[in-house]
């Protein structure tokens, strides 16, 4: 450094520049730090747009969750199933009878007495409608959610069907 000769030290200047910012480095500055949060603002939003995508597809699960925990109705096997809206989701329930061999539905169709049941007369003339008979069922849930593709529930089940003699009745 090179001394003043009324004050001190003088700082060293470039050629004939100031010490400090140009207009251009701050500009530059200035247009990184926007580039920059428009980034991480991008990806919070996305972020957000995600896990509220996660929660309704998860509210839509409860919903299928809590359908396939209730008994499978007659008053359902016999329309097919049924449609509705539980906790603002909208689904519907879709069941058909699996035409299965089964040896209890055998022996009943035959007019023979399943082996676990204590004795019976088949063709005893006091007797009301035949009872319902357990058949496996063909259940698919589906629930749609607000947001992405709805949620679809595929099994088999036991239900009631009324039985080939009350029909033909």
């Amino acid at each position: 450094m090179r001394r003043h000769p009324r004050s001190g030290p003088v700082p060293h200047r470039g050629a004939g520049g100031a010490a400090g910012f140009t207009l251009i480095e701050a500009l530059a500055a200035f247009a990184i730090v926007a580039v920059l949060s428009l980034v991480v603002q991008r990806g919070l939003v996305q972020s957000r747009l995600g896990l509220a995508a996660v929660e309704d597809r998860l509210a839509a699960e409860r919903v299928a969750r809590s359908l396939l925990a209730e008994p499978v109705r007659p008053s359902d096997v016999a329309s097919g199933g049924r449609a509705g809206i539980l906790d603002g989701y909208r689904f519907a329930i879709r069941l058909a009878v699996l035409d299965l061999p089964l040896p209890e539905a055998e022996r009943a169709a035959q007019g023979a007495c399943p082996p676990t049941a204590g004795p019976c007369d088949p063709g005893r003339a006091g007797d009301p409608a035949p009872p319902a008979r357990w058949q496996p069922l063909r259940q698919d849930i589906e629930v749609a959610t607000l947001r992405g593709p709805s949620v679809t529930v595929e099994t088999i089940r036991l239900g009631q069907v009324p039985s080939t003699d009350a029909r033909a009745r």
